[in-house]
Order: C-alpha cells, then sequence, then structure tokens
C-alpha cells in the first residue's frame, strides 16, 4: 500500500444526486475542483461528472457538496498522475472557466 500523501475530507448532498447518472445503478462518478483559496474552511468542490457533451454544452454542474484538504504529508509531494495533455489541458481551461462557491 502506497503512503499516504494527502488527506481530502468533505460531505455530499445526497439529495443532489442525479441518479439517472449513476453508474451501474450504484456508482457515482463525481469530481473534485481544487482552489488556493478557502471560504469556511473548504477549498474544494464536489461536482457531479458530466459527459463531454455537457461540457461542450457548457451545462451548469450539478453541486454535490464540498470539502478541503485537511493534511497534507509534510515529508513528500503529492504526484499528479500522467494524463493525455489534450484531456488535461481541458481540464485546466474548465476549471478556470468554474465560479467556484466558495
Amino acid at each position: 500500500m502506497a503512503n499516504t500523501t494527502a488527506i481530502l475530507s468533505g460531505s455530499i448532498d445526497l439529495e443532489s444526486i442525479d441518479k439517472s447518472k449513476l453508474a451501474k445503478g450504484k456508482y457515482l462518478n463525481f469530481d473534485i475542483l481544487l482552489s488556493d483559496e478557502s471560504k469556511y474552511g473548504n477549498n474544494g468542490w464536489i461536482v457531479q461528472s458530466q459527459t463531454k457533451e455537457e461540457r461542450e454544452a457548457k451545462t451548469p454542474k450539478t453541486s454535490l457538496g464540498n470539502g478541503g484538504v485537511r493534511w497534507i504529508n509534510p515529508d513528500s509531494t503529492i504526484v499528479v498522475a500522467e494524463k493525455d495533455t489534450e484531456v488535461t489541458n481541458k481540464v485546466q481551461n474548465e476549471a478556470r472557466e468554474v465560479d467556484l462557491p466558495f
């Protein structure tokens, strides 16, 4: 098992989940958008994942809750998983466009 390098904690409003998007009836894909800014001790916004078509149509994100980075191991750095450059750039651009509620 890998060493823990960070802990993120949050809460999700189960009533906000679009149940039609549950994969295999029980899995929900979600994204956590992190910010350098913090409001009320939260610097993370939890949203339901969107399809490519929803992103291209700029459909508003469904907010599920919030959270924040609670602990980072001071002896290690968090390594970002390698991703396809085109996908990474798109995600970064979308993150810049999101008006975070905190």
